[in-house]
Formats: structure tokens, C-alpha cells, sequence
């Protein structure tokens, strides 16, 4: 009979620490998928651990490979918050596991992955394409920073740009503090023929936690 209750409470133990773990979520606040595990060289990462049935301070981060460092944690309401780094070599891992803070117990072990981040471009609204319709230049509103073939989301955006423009009936430089398509650059598209090349360049962008950069000139034709 003995037995029999010790095999249960060792049951009930390893199925409580099994719900545990599979309640634990981790993920990269700067990933824009969210089910991904993957970490960004030379980038800003953040990693969320999140649990329901845990407070962030119960929570213990270790790292298991000299290929991934983490700095302190920072509680923010009922998640926990890590800088993350990553040092990857080709073939090796990069693992994070999750322990109880008061007993050291490990509840889950995680393996993230590394990508590099391609340098941000330019881009104004949703105009992908070098040439467009009027109308639909007309409709966007703001140049946007992104990270193209990347799931890199960290949020940088325009600073400041200079809006060219030269055709037959004339040529105008108007340089713009900010992101939006002022009025001014607006009505400059309206004048200009069909055919005529727009010009965004000294495009700037920033970001909370770092340097200014350039982007590269935006080209559009008017169609």
C-alpha cells in the first residue's frame, strides 16, 4: 500500500513539473512571429518568459552555452524580460534553460536559433514597386524603416528625409523633419507629369536604443 502511494505522489510530482513546463512561454520581443525561437546577430534581442501559473520572480534564467549570454532580468507586470546576446558559431547551440528560483530545479530547457539582420530600407507606405500611380503615392502617408526577408521587427523609424523632384516645368528640394508626406511634398507630386522621377534621399532613421543611420535614396516613377 506503501508503494502504491508513492508511486502516486511521485506521479502527481513529475505530471505537476510536466504542466509547468509546458506552461512556460518563452519568446523574442523583437521576433514578429512570436512562436519562433530565434535570436538576431549584431541586433537587439529581448527575450519574454511568461507563465500562468508562476510569478516572474519564482523564475530563474540560466544560460547552458557560452554561445548565448543574458543579462539581468526586469520584472514588468506578470512577465519577465532578458537581454539576450548571441554568440553563435556555425553547429553550436544555444540553449536557455528555466529553473525554480528558491530550489534551482530546472522546469524547461529551450534552443533558440540565430539569424543575421539584413540593414533596414526605406519605404514609402506600401509602395514596393519603383514605379506607381499617382493616386496611389498620393495615398500613403509615411516613409517606414523595415527589415526585408527578416523576421527582425525591432522599431526603428524615419528621423528625416529630403523629397527631390525635376521636371520641364520646374524642380523643388524640400527637406522634412519627421516621417509623414507633408502637404508641401504632396502638392509636388500633383504638379509633376506622368513619367517624372521622385526622389527621397538623406534618409535617416533611428531607433530607442541606438545610433542614427542612413538609408538608402527611395526612387519612385510617377505612372
Amino acid at each position: 500500500m506503501k508503494r502504491i502511494l508513492l508511486v502516486i505522489v511521485l506521479l502527481a510530482i513529475a505530471a505537476d513539473g510536466f504542466a509547468q513546463a509546458d506552461s512556460v512561454r518563452l519568446w523574442n520581443k523583437w521576433c514578429s512571429r512570436k512562436d519562433t525561437l530565434l535570436l538576431f546577430a549584431a541586433g537587439n534581442n529581448v527575450i519574454g518568459v511568461y507563465s500562468p501559473t508562476l510569478k516572474p520572480t519564482d523564475i530563474k534564467l540560466k544560460s547552458l552555452d557560452a554561445s548565448l549570454r543574458i543579462g539581468n532580468p526586469e520584472v514588468k507586470g506578470d512577465t519577465s524580460f532578458v537581454m539576450a546576446m548571441p554568440y553563435p558559431k556555425k553547429g553550436k547551440r544555444m540553449r536557455l534553460a528555466v529553473m525554480y528560483r528558491k530550489t534551482g530545479r530546472m522546469i524547461k530547457t529551450v534552443e533558440f536559433e540565430s539569424d543575421n539582420v539584413p540593414p533596414p530600407v526605406a519605404r514609402l507606405g506600401n509602395i514596393t514597386r519603383s514605379d506607381a500611380q499617382r493616386k496611389d503615392i498620393l495615398s500613403q502617408i509615411t516613409l517606414k524603416a523595415f527589415f526585408p526577408n527578416s523576421l527582425y521587427s525591432y522599431p526603428y523609424s524615419i528621423r528625416q528625409y529630403t523629397f527631390k523632384v525635376s521636371h520641364a516645368n520646374g524642380s523643388a528640394t524640400i527637406n522634412v523633419n519627421g516621417f509623414f508626406l507633408t502637404k508641401e511634398v504632396q502638392q509636388q507630386i500633383k504638379d509633376a507629369p506622368a513619367g517624372t522621377v521622385i526622389l527621397f534621399t538623406n534618409i535617416k532613421a533611428t531607433c530607442p536604443e541606438c545610433a542614427t543611420r542612413n538609408l538608402e535614396d527611395i526612387r519612385i516613377r510617377i505612372k
